[in-house]
């Protein structure tokens, strides 16, 4: 081994060829001084000095041409490298676990790939590098295990609305081909009256020609597309799923009445938003297993009236400006399971919950009650008290604490907790399920809340078995709350607490509205 003594590197072979440069310096010579120094050098001296650095240049130009030669070696080596451990990588790749995975495996685990609704409405375009697209271009096996699963292309997530924001675009090529790789159809269509109405045309016109194969239908309307609607009157056999939406108030100009779903014969979820005003859309309400609607107390009856399997009804009385009339009439639906009631402007501020409480399914179906939910609805406490203690057969109680209702919530629970004084009952001990839950800026009394819960935990006759906590926003609980909760579900209480989004995730499950994709 040997060091250079140009550039003083320690080498394994030869020392370089040709005239040695040497690059000390004797100490205490005005050479040294000047290097280890800023002083300026003397006329005389500026001479000596350059003479030094032309003595480089030699040097230097040899050594540059041996570093070329060296990086010339040392390309040919990476290049010979990256050839074998390509050679290798393959011949690894046939051992590899992934050959051996069945077509049936692959297809669930590309299944698990797919983009959600909302990232694929958020995208605003058929992104060939996201799934499934890309599946297609990673091997011959892949692309033909995928292209020959359907569901992997069943879900065609189109929002005009979104082009407002980027360039991206809606491919009709790639439309035509993911159609023809489908059988049954998820589609969600959003229209936007900002934007050219003739591509959009186009491709929900495209969409129809294939409706026999719908199974959902999700559609934002626009004064251009809902014409296009009355083509597909009897040609929608597979549809079970239905929501529609505006994009705004002069979407619904000229618009009576929407009528090319009464005949879709596997109608059984279906779903509106009118905001703007009330538009009628028959539909074939006896086999109807769920629906939301916003529109006239009465027209809310009629379809409860009719429906003969509901299981879940989202009632929004926003087009009625008249109060609910008094009537002891009830109507029996004998299969709901769930119930949301909602008045949007408060005039009513519970009346909702005391006209149901004559209704059959609440006194002895439901075994579920969400009151609440938004602003507009604060859960009115006695009249809640009241269908709670005349309906054993509602075992769970959903609360969600809104900004104007703290003051009824605080009334609820002191209402439902459990007195010490002798012969004391408690109220609705037949709840085994207790969820209280808070939204936005907004926070339960928690010392009231622990002591429901305690109250109800070591009442004999006392249902309670399960439950939750969640605080979206606001003050979370303290140190004690936290510490009593924590004795409470040692004991045996199957406690949910949840903070931030995760709770407010969590409310709006509780919430019962429908779920695409």
């Amino acid at each position: 081994m040997s060091r250079c003594s140009e550039c003083g590197a320690l080498s394994t072979g030869s020392p370089p060829t040709g005239e040695t440069f040497d690059v000390s310096v004797a100490p205490g010579s005005r050479h040294h001084a000047l290097l280890t120094s800023n002083e300026p050098p003397e006329e005389s001296e500026s001479a000596f000095i350059q003479s030094v650095v032309s003595k480089t240049d030699a040097p230097l130009a040899r050594l540059d041409e041996q570093i070329s030669r060296l990086r010339g070696q040392l390309k040919q080596l990476e290049d010979k490298y990256a050839l074998v451990i390509g050679y290798r990588t393959r011949n690894r790749a046939i051992l590899s676990p992934l050959r051996r995975i069945p077509p049936e495996i692959l297809r669930e685990i590309f299944s698990w790939t797919v983009p959600s609704i909302r990232d694929a409405l958020i995208r605003g375009s058929f992104d060939m590098h996201q799934s499934p697209w890309v599946l297609t271009r990673i091997c011959s096996r892949w692309r033909e295990v995928s292209i020959s699963t359907p569901s992997l292309w069943s879900r065609v997530a189109i929002d005009y609305p979104q082009s407002l924001y980027n360039s991206s675009t809606y491919s009709f090529p790639l439309l035509e081909a993911q159609l023809k790789r489908s059988q049954k159809l998820s589609i969600h269509f959003y229209g936007a009256n900002e934007l050219d109405s003739s591509s959009q045309t186009r491709m929900f016109q495209l969409l129809a020609q294939h409706s026999s194969r719908w199974e959902e239908l999700s559609i934002g309307l626009t004064s251009e597309t809902w014409p296009l609607l009355s083509a597909l009157r009897d040609r929608l056999p597979s549809l079970t799923r239905l929501w529609i939406q505006w994009t705004g108030p002069e979407s619904q100009s000229g618009v009576n009445s929407i009528d090319c779903f009464q005949t879709a014969s596997s109608l059984i979820d279906f779903g509106v938003f009118n905001q703007h005003r009330f538009i009628p859309i028959p539909l074939p309400l006896s086999q109807l297993t769920r629906y939301q609607l916003d529109c006239s107390w009465e027209q809310h009856k009629r379809i409860l009236k009719e429906t003969r399997s509901l299981l879940e009804a989202r009632i929004y009385i926003d087009f009625d400006e008249e109060d609910w009339p008094d009537s002891d009439e009830t109507i029996d639906v004998l299969h709901l399971q769930r119930l949301y009631v909602s008045d949007a402007d408060s005039r009513l501020m519970g009346q909702d919950i005391q006209r149901f409480s004559h209704f059959s399914v609440l006194f002895s179906i439901a075994p579920r009650v969400p009151f609440g939910g938004s602003a507009s609805f604060p859960p009115a406490a006695y009249p809640t008290v009241e269908i709670l203690q005349n309906s054993p057969s509602i075992t769970e109680l959903v609360i969600v604490n809104d900004d104007n209702a703290m003051a009824e919530i605080n009334t609820l629970m002191a209402a439902l907790t459990v007195s010490n004084l002798p012969g004391s009952t408690a109220v609705a001990p037949h709840l085994s399920l207790m969820f209280f839950g808070c939204d936005e800026e907004n926070y339960i009394h928690y010392p009231a809340y622990v002591e429901m819960l305690q109250s109800r935990w070591k009442a004999e006759n006392c249902a309670l078995r399960t439950a939750a906590l969640l605080v979206a926003d606001g003050p979370r609980p303290d140190f004690a709350t936290l510490r009593d909760l924590h004795t409470l579900r040692q004991e045996g209480l199957d406690l949910l607490l949840l903070n931030g989004g995760e709770a407010r995730d969590a409310m709006e499950f509780w919430d019962y509205r429908t779920r695409w994709g």
